[in-house]
């Protein structure tokens, strides 16, 4: 039983890397609008939380999610999988801390590395890094699956450093995550996708055009995967990120 959530395709692909043959993982941000979060793990069936790392911690569809998250009886195995493209920091205790106070114990925690995708602030790596990072992190993915099937109990392992990073990074994005500098420019065709991939409805179509309805949202880059949508001045002219799981015919309707 894989919850991820995701913005540009990372961590759906490391979640569906850590799917058994022919099973799909839960949309964590889906559960949230639906109010699903009562769940029912197998005798032995591991319980995973695949998501990238917000300013240190975690996204606020997960923080949120976890806060409901109801397992009816304990699970045999629980990890949690975080991409980023430096470091987790603090986030891997903060999800134990998240877990425990649902009476669940998180008994390992992984991080792999995938391509940078906040352009808001961040260079997005050029195809031929994003190819080599994605390669790395296939192979990351495949040792962690490893691990996961050996149900190996890594624990959380988390330095002072880390602590004192998220401590300093994460208030920022727990307060800010604000959406006026979105907009749509010239070549906004209209088409309504960006507010299709919103994970929490934060964008509206307004006489045809994207609106932001909504003072904050996730900041998850889902609407700046589109050349079209900017955040002030920083994203113009910028590589926009999408995993090439989110580019497969299949996946369009994925956030």
């Amino acid at each position: 039983m894989i919850f991820y959530f995701s913005g540009t395709g990372n961590s759906y692909q490391a979640a569906l890397a850590m799917c058994a043959g022919g099973e799909q993982p839960l949309d964590m941000a889906k559960c949230l609008r639906e109010g699903s979060f009562r769940f029912e793990p197998g005798a032995d069936e591991a319980v995973g939380f695949v998501f990238p790392v917000y300013y240190g911690g975690l996204p606020i569809v997960v923080a949120d999610f976890l806060k409901k998250f109801l397992l009816l009886h304990p699970a045999a195995y629980c990890f949690g999988l975080l991409t980023c493209a430096g470091g987790s920091y603090g986030a891997p205790e903060l999800l134990a801390r998240a877990l425990h106070a649902r009476g669940v114990r998180l008994d390992a925690a992984f991080t792999v590395l995938m391509p940078e995708n906040y352009v808001m602030l961040f260079k997005t790596p050029e195809p031929p890094e994003q190819s080599r990072i994605l390669a790395a992190a296939s192979d990351a993915l495949d040792a962690v699956r490893a691990r996961v099937d050996r149900r190996e109990k890594a624990g959380v392992h988390v330095t002072v450093r880390d602590r004192l990073v998220t401590a300093g990074m994460y208030p920022s994005y727990l307060h800010g995550r604000r959406t006026a500098k979105f907009y749509s420019d010239e070549k906004c065709v209209g088409c309504g996708v960006c507010a299709g991939r919103c994970p929490v409805g934060a964008i509206e179509m307004v006489n045809g055009r994207p609106k932001w309805v909504k003072e904050r949202c996730v900041h998850c880059m889902a609407c700046l995967r589109c050349n079209a949508v900017q955040y002030g001045k920083q994203t113009v002219g910028r590589l926009r990120y999408v995993n090439p799981v989110y580019k497969k015919p299949s996946q369009h309707a994925h956030h």
